[in-house]
């Protein structure tokens, strides 16, 4: 590509209001790259101008393109971003939202290959206590001296982890992880005999079934030619895990993330995930904005 080549493309209107990191940072298109950023510098239009260069430079189709967040209010401004960007481009951007739907999503088409229907429910955190109260009523445990919403965030913590209850490998120090080990075998046998899960199954169901079935898993490891993620240094164990399988092929995941802030430390983000984003992902870049 010459020079002439090059001017013509930074044309576009949408690279016209990036200064030079955020442009250098939409434009890097070949493997992984870590774009760190403090409150302020832009990250948002980085990400939404990327997605935007990806489909106008026709290095993937919309649904070939996968871009997470945490929060819906996120997704739902990126996507309006993205889309007054590419006007009727825009059209087919079908994976881009948060951890949570997106994995809703991949579980309801693959649901049998982790116990479910494809009309399964997603329970709330009321039906959760409802449910662990009952368990531990037939399992005769005192809800006065073990809270049912202090069992489910052990149950959640090791969700978050990656574990099934056979997996756990009890934690000596803590006096009540063997007592809430059996209660999670039981309530996952429940969830899946009403044919239901929580918000951590999302994810460790995806994962579980990406690792064990590796059609499915190349399915998606060959459409998702782009990933990216927003608030990177938020992820926890499982998520990161989720990511690296979905990029493990065409290796072009682009995280942003911000040092200096993990809000969601109590859903066991991994700020060591953001840190090692080179041992992770090799031959990756940073572009500091």
């Amino acid at each position: 590509m010459t020079y002439n080549d090059k001017l013509e493309m930074l044309n576009f209107e949408y690279l016209k209001n990036l200064n030079e990191a955020q442009k250098e940072a939409v434009l890097y298109l070949d493997g992984p790259l870590l774009i760190v950023a403090g409150a302020g510098s832009g990250k948002t239009k980085v990400l939404t101008s990327r997605i935007a260069h990806i489909i106008k430079e026709k290095k993937a189709f919309p649904n070939q393109v996968l871009a997470v967040t945490f929060t819906n209010k996120a997704a739902k401004e990126m996507h309006n971003r993205v889309s007054s960007i590419l006007k009727k481009e825009a059209v087919g951007l079908s994976w881009l939202g948060t951890f949570h739907s997106i994995c809703a999503k991949l579980l309801r088409k693959h649901a049998p290959a982790a116990g479910l229907n494809s009309n399964f429910t997603i329970i709330d955190t009321d039906d959760q206590i409802r449910l662990i109260k009952n368990i531990c009523k037939s399992e005769n445990i005192d809800i006065k001296q073990l809270a049912p919403k202090y069992i489910l965030s052990i149950i959640d913590r090791w969700k978050n982890k990656g574990y099934y209850p056979d997996q756990v490998i009890i934690n000596k120090k803590d006096i009540y992880e063997k007592t809430v080990l059996p209660l999670y075998k039981i309530y996952q046998e429940k969830l899946l005999d009403l044919n239901a899960c929580d918000f951590g199954d999302l994810i460790l169901h995806c994962v579980n079934i990406l690792e064990k079935n590796l059609d499915i898993n190349k399915i998606y490891s060959n459409n998702f030619k782009y990933i990216l993620v927003d608030e990177y240094q938020d992820t926890n164990f499982i998520q990161s895990k989720w990511l690296n399988l979905l990029a493990k092929n065409h290796k072009n995941i682009c995280c942003v993330g911000d040092d200096d802030q993990s809000i969601y430390s109590w859903r066991g983000a991994e700020i060591k995930n953001f840190l090692e984003f080179d041992q992770i992902y090799k031959n990756s870049k940073v572009i500091r904005l």
